[in-house]
């Protein structure tokens, strides 16, 4: 992909650039320049750890869950790896994004199409928005990143509420299939708050961000602190809805067992008579009287009824 600048110019917006000889002029006149890396290539990281000292850490590092090693300070930079929500198709899924500070300049390296970058230009533009400092910009990409968090948060719910009400109508594979799906979706946007509560509260004792972005991190904390409370509320409500769904596939499986036991017991005393007259023994019996076929005919419904009765007292019926 092509390294891509951006610059918000006094009178608000967003302006793109991409020659690098302007991205280098740019990051000594621009208050803020922002580098977007969208799968670099070699000779792009060269050029950004020539020109501004951005290294990009070993792969193992996105990947990793312990903060010490999504977050670092040196003495005149920092880097925070932050998770970003991407859908492809049927899946959602959490996708790092390396947030890189240094001086004027914030760069941000993924190897993900991320519906937020596009949205925050898109308002940028619209809005006329500017910044004074690049830490600012950071926190806005996250303060979208929290709304996107919500929005899925607030569908999850509605889905729940709905699945509890169809399960009681039908147990179909797809009500099973859409209830394991926002239960990972779920567990996804935990982790992705979680992770995130944590690098904000070490980005907050930091030297290198304003306080006027300080106050708006604690803000963004707050709001993910609300929605952390809905997804244990949501987990819990899964849970209740996935324990209902069993008891119900329970119930449903007794029944027909309890059908296909009526019917061999119904069938169980005709089958026995049959099969003594089936024996051909000459002492049997009726078995050379011209009456011996209703006879036992008589024998196979007499029994049957009889055995219908006794089930009707006992209730099991």
């Amino acid at each position: 992909m092509v390294l891509k600048a951006y610059y918000f110019p006094p009178e608000g917006g967003i302006k793109r650039v991409d020659d690098r000889k302007e991205i280098k002029e740019l990051a000594r006149r621009v208050p803020v320049l922002w580098i977007d890396a969208r799968e670099p290539t070699e000779e792009d990281l060269r050029f950004l750890q020539r020109e501004f000292g951005f290294r990009e850490p070993p792969k193992e590092v996105f990947e990793d869950i312990e903060i010490s090693s999504r977050f670092y300070e040196g003495r005149d930079h920092l880097y925070a790896i932050f998770s970003f929500l991407v859908q492809h198709r049927d899946e959602v899924y959490a996708e790092p994004v390396l947030f890189f500070l240094k001086g004027n300049v914030l760069i941000t390296l993924r190897y993900s199409k991320i519906v937020t970058f596009s949205m925050f230009k898109r308002m940028v533009d619209r809005h006329k928005l500017s910044f004074s400092v690049p830490d600012r910009l950071m926190a806005e990409l996250l303060n979208l990143e929290v709304e996107r968090i919500g929005n899925r948060l607030e569908i999850i719910g509605k889905r729940i509420r709905s699945i509890r009400q169809q399960i009681f109508e039908e147990q179909s594979p797809e009500i099973i299939k859409d209830l394991a799906f926002y239960d990972e979706l779920n567990l996804t946007l935990r982790e992705s708050i979680n992770e995130k509560l944590r690098i904000l509260a070490k980005l907050l004792r930091s030297t290198k961000v304003s306080n006027v972005t300080k106050r708006e991190l604690k803000m963004i904390m707050e709001d993910l602190g609300a929605l952390a409370d809905y997804t244990s509320i949501y987990m819990e409500k899964i849970d209740s809805v996935q324990e209902s769904l069993l008891g119900l596939i329970t119930i449903r499986q007794n029944e027909a067992a309890q059908v296909f036991a009526f019917i061999a017991t119904l069938f169980l005393p005709p089958t026995l008579v049959a099969s003594i007259y089936g024996m051909n023994f000459e002492f049997i019996p009726f078995l050379h009287s011209p009456f011996g076929f209703w006879i036992s005919l008589f024998l196979m419904v007499s029994v049957t009824g009889g055995l219908l009765l006794w089930l009707k007292l006992k209730k099991v019926i």
